[in-house]
């Protein structure tokens, strides 16, 4: 499955070189409903709630990608205004779980905590990956990791490439100011080959194509 990741400039570069990525952390997201796709109108269930949330909080990293890089929307919100980069990777034998949109806040999920029940894995996989369906556009696939499991580095965590994730494709933003030849010198020894190339808004449609009159370069193995 090809997944994408769209970032600044500065953290491709550093993805690129260190063949790594950072983990999010709950309290790090964009969204202020995160983990709470479930319903907590009762009050037992918002308790229930704040203490699963502080303890995902520093127990899980997150690793959120995309299914597609096309989309405008979502070069203007993580691809630092069509100024960034977009990393597609071929990902095999990883748990990958896919975001599921709803209209509606989900019942059921936390009020049986607490009375001699536990979540099971299902039910924690929905509070993980349930999120309102505005924001559907994203197309997101997530992928978790304990914190305890990776090294922390002032305050931050982070995820290697190695052996799930293979870097296939270098997207640069149309407002990008590196070149692909720049970002080429920082991929050495890849497992397969790896495509640069330039994205630009399309001549009749709302969403990003590859721009076929700017230099492209491949790597090869």
């Amino acid at each position: 499955m090809r997944l994408y990741y769209l970032t600044q400039l500065q953290y491709a570069e550093r993805i690129l070189e260190e063949k790594r990525f950072k983990l999010s952390t709950v309290p790090e997201g964009n969204d202020p409903f995160e983990l709470l796709g479930a319903n907590v109108g009762e009050r037992r269930a918002r308790q229930l709630y704040r203490i699963l949330h502080g303890h995902l909080s520093e127990s899980v990293g997150m690793l959120c990608t995309s299914r597609t890089w096309d989309s405008p929307v979502m070069w203007a919100h993580y691809g630092d205004r069509h100024k960034g980069v977009c990393l597609g990777f071929d990902v095999t034998d990883a748990e990958a779980y896919q975001v599921k949109y709803e209209a509606r806040r989900l019942n059921g999920l936390l009020e049986h905590i607490g009375r001699g029940e536990l979540l099971n894995e299902s039910q924690m996989r929905t509070i993980l990956t349930t999120k309102f369906k505005d924001w559907a556009y994203e197309r997101e696939w997530r992928f978790f990791a304990g914190l305890n499991d990776r090294q922390s580095q002032n305050g931050l965590y982070f995820l290697n490439f190695e052996p799930h994730f293979t870097l296939r494709e270098v997207i640069l933003g149309h407002r990008c100011s590196a070149n692909v030849e720049q970002l080429a010198k920082l991929i050495n020894s890849p497992r397969k080959s790896v495509e640069l190339f330039h994205a630009r808004p399309a001549f009749q449609s709302f969403r990003i194509v590859r721009k076929r009159d700017a230099p492209s370069l491949s790597i090869l193995p």
